[in-house]
């Protein structure tokens, strides 16, 4: 959920005003780039259902099959996805959060469970989920593989005010014949430590444990945040890594602070947050019981320049097979990285090395790495070509062109190879990653892709797993992507992978609409299923969209008309209140709409422009037809729209229709939309007046 929402404001602010902050870093490393020989990808994967889903979180089971887990926004929950084997289709799994959070949503798999308290017994490898609501984060789990989940549990941790969580799973089981699940997590309530929570039942309950940040190694007021009584930008968490050997359960984590107390407390009150230096946090399990007793140092792994900004976002930690610790994390152009044998023996003076960007791009962010086999890593990475690539903030470029990207050490880190993930352009234009600073931006700034995404390996053959956000056919609607490694090295055995890909069939193609006669826009109907809070996954017929047409009444209006599978105002179903329905068109650079909202039995209608919110310009006057293929008709007057004249052209149409709790016009509606047709993209253009 990235909150913090002062602070990230106020950077936007303090950027433009002291132009290119030096980022520059003394002599940094620049690693050996191999080109990626033979390495391929399997065709991507669209995963149905996932619009208005974006920083997908990777696991993959015993079996081979990646699960993928996304936040809507809350309180819209997490959707969840099981993906075949050879990554040609995926089953989508519904919401395990029972829409009880969405901020943000992370997995974590650990061993099949045995416990007799386990009924049906457990089939699979536990399958533990966490899903954000701010007040707390909800959790739960699955024994058969995603099939079902147990009841969520709405107020897990024992800390409230919670922002963005980390889960990992011990890779044995407890005495309980349970999974132990250790999950990191910032409070934003209080001085923004980051706080670790363990479950000794696979992921249901948690109880509260020491925070990683050690006060003895990194003093508070470096990394203590604005909460209660407090002045400081805070700290960057990072991802969590359990591993265990003959000698015991090991835990690795990292995080990043501002340079000092002093930097901490100035970058506050400028409203930065460039946090300089990068720490692993390594938590040694003292007593292995349940709960298991830890304790934590922190080491510090690179001091940057002051005013160097490494949280582009997040930094993230892997741990191979041998025990060797890499760090990576990203300072805008490329993705920054250190290893070391054990985690324990930094040179925090020595330069970082840095993976060498594909031809032509000049922009790096977000990225996320796993560990197999000794001296092998994973590491995935939003990159952009095409933008100036320039500081302070390149990933904030209008003419960036964005795509997915993978590299793998076999060597410990003394070379990469680097390829494309991605089949297509997943992004144009910016990526701001100030978090909920975004959206207070005005106008606001894209924010569509949200933080990161993941990275995963197949232990049984050794592939990558990549699931990642896109928003290429439908800007501002992110969707989530999978794709599968089908040749190259198998980060589990060093070895060349045997091709078990199968290509994904098509999606079914869209329905199409016609510019004439029309109409317009057509959708798919029954896709409308339920996942507001208190739904079920029915499909909403009252909200199904149909098609769209548009007409010319006469020489002063047009005339919009929605189908709708079932129209009548809700309820229901039963959890909502009242419902927007609208149709969007784009006229010389601007996109207008018109709209019906309901409450109760009054309907109204307004038209306006559209930049990511809707602004009315007036009511005007409708019909509401209920009932089977029932129609909303709406009487636009065309000097409301751009006076559009016989004979212009109306582009990019499309429909959406989202529950609200309006009186009048006005009021909350969620942002996720209920059905939008077409699904992506948009449907045909319309001649004004034209005579078919």
């Amino acid at each position: 959920m990235r909150l913090r929402v002062y602070r990230r404001f106020g950077s936007i602010v303090l950027a433009a005003a002291l132009g290119a902050v030096p980022l520059a870093m003394s002599g940094p490393v620049l690693a050996a780039a191999k080109p990626a020989s033979g390495l391929t990808f399997n065709a991507n994967l669209l995963l149905q259902g996932s619009s208005n889903v974006a920083e997908p979180s990777i696991r993959t089971d015993r079996f081979g099959r990646p699960f993928v887990i996304g936040p809507t926004g809350v309180p819209a929950g997490c959707k969840a996805w099981r993906v075949t084997h050879d990554g040609s289709a995926a089953a989508y799994l519904g919401q395990p959060d029972h829409t009880a959070g969405g901020g943000d949503c992370d997995w974590a798999i650990g061993p099949q469970e045995t416990s007799a308290t386990i009924s049906p017994p457990a089939t699979d490898d536990v399958l533990a989920y966490s899903s954000l609501s701010l007040a707390n984060i909800t959790t739960g789990k699955s024994d058969d593989g995603g099939n079902s989940f147990g009841p969520p549990n709405v107020y897990s941790q024992q800390v409230g005010g919670d922002d963005r969580m980390w889960m990992a799973a011990d890779p044995r089981l407890n005495s309980l014949g349970l999974a132990n699940i250790f999950m990191t997590y910032h409070d934003v309530s209080g001085p923004e430590d980051i706080e670790m929570g363990v479950s000794i039942d696979g992921g249901f309950s948690y109880i509260q444990n020491a925070p990683i940040i050690n006060n003895n190694d990194v003093p508070v007021a470096q990394w203590q945040g604005a909460g209660v009584n407090v002045a400081g930008a805070g700290n960057e968490l990072g991802n969590i890594v359990a591993r265990r050997t003959a000698a015991g359960l090991t835990l690795y984590s990292i995080f990043q602070t501002p340079d000092s107390a002093a930097d901490n407390t100035n970058q506050a009150i400028a409203g930065t947050s460039n946090y300089n230096r990068v720490y692993e946090a390594i938590g040694t399990v003292t007593s292995d019981t349940a709960p298991p007793v830890i304790s934590w140092r922190n080491y510090e792994i690179y001091h940057g320049p002051l005013g160097a900004r490494y949280n582009r976002i997040f930094p993230v930690t892997a741990v191979d097979a041998a025990g060797r610790v890499y760090a990576f994390w990203a300072d805008g152009n490329h993705i920054d990285y250190k290893a070391d044998a054990t985690g324990t023996s930094w040179k925090p003076a020595k330069a970082p090395s840095q993976i060498v960007n594909p031809s032509g791009v000049n922009t790096a962010i977000m990225p996320w790495a796993e560990a197999g086999a000794a001296g092998i890593a994973d590491v995935v990475f939003y990159g952009a070509s095409g933008g100036a690539g320039a500081q302070p903030r390149p990933q904030d470029d209008v003419n960036n062109v964005w795509n997915a990207y993978f590299a793998q050490t076999t060597n410990g880190g003394r070379s990469f190879t680097v390829s494309k993930a991605s089949d297509h352009v997943i992004h144009n234009g910016p990526i701001c990653i100030d978090g909920l600073g975004c959206n207070l931006s005005t106008p606001a700034r894209d924010r569509t892709l949200l933080d990161f995404f993941q990275v995963s390996i197949d232990r049984t053959n050794g592939a990558a797993d990549i699931a990642y956000a896109d928003d290429h056919s439908a800007p501002g609607t992110a969707v989530v992507y999978f794709t599968r490694q089908c040749t190259g090295t198998s980060a589990t055995t060093g070895a060349a992978l045997v091709n078990d890909c199968v290509v994904p069939p098509p999606p079914p193609p869209l329905p199409q609409g016609t510019t004439c006669p029309g109409p317009q826009v057509v959708d798919f109907v029954g896709d409308a299923p339920n996942n507001y809070p208190g739904g079920l996954g029915e499909n909403i017929d009252n909200l199904d969209v149909v098609n769209a047409f548009f007409g010319t009444p006469s020489s002063t209006t047009i005339q919009v008309t929605l189908t709708i599978k079932n129209l009548a105002p809700p309820p229901p179903p039963a959890n909502l209140v009242s419902a927007f329905w609208t149709v969007y068109w784009t006229f010389n650079g601007t996109t207008y709409y018109a709209q019906a909202s309901s409450n109760g039995p009054v309907i109204t209608y307004t038209d306006g422009t559209y930049n990511g919110s809707f602004n009315p310009t007036n009511v005007i006057s409708g019909s509401f037809n209920q009932g089977p293929n029932g129609t909303i008709v709406w009487t636009v007057p065309r000097a409301d729209v751009g006076n559009p004249a016989n004979s212009a052209t109306l582009t990019n149409p499309f429909a959406d229709t989202h529950g609200s709790f309006t009186v009048l016009g006005g009021g909350l509606y969620y942002t996720a939309a209920a059905d939008r047709g077409p699904n992506s993209g948009y449907g045909s253009n319309y001649v004004v007046a034209q005579v078919c």
